[in-house]
């Protein structure tokens, strides 16, 4: 298991869309998920609504 993070605003979570686009998931599984705490708390700064909560989230690693 790794953990990862995700940016929770009210009820929907940050999502990265297939456009390219920043949107609003309304489920955690939609979320984007970043690899560290600050790059997430940047990703919120620059495209979340002023109130916003970094989740950490346990996650499956990758066999590789």
């Amino acid at each position: 298991m790794k953990t990862v993070y995700v940016i929770k605003t009210g009820e929907q979570y940050l999502h990265h869309a297939e456009d390219g686009d920043i949107g609003m998931a309304p489920e955690i599984d939609g979320a984007m998920s970043f690899s560290s705490r600050e790059e997430a708390e940047r990703a919120a700064n620059e495209h979340a609504p002023t109130e916003y909560e970094i989740v950490a989230i346990s996650v499956k690693a990758d066999k590789r």
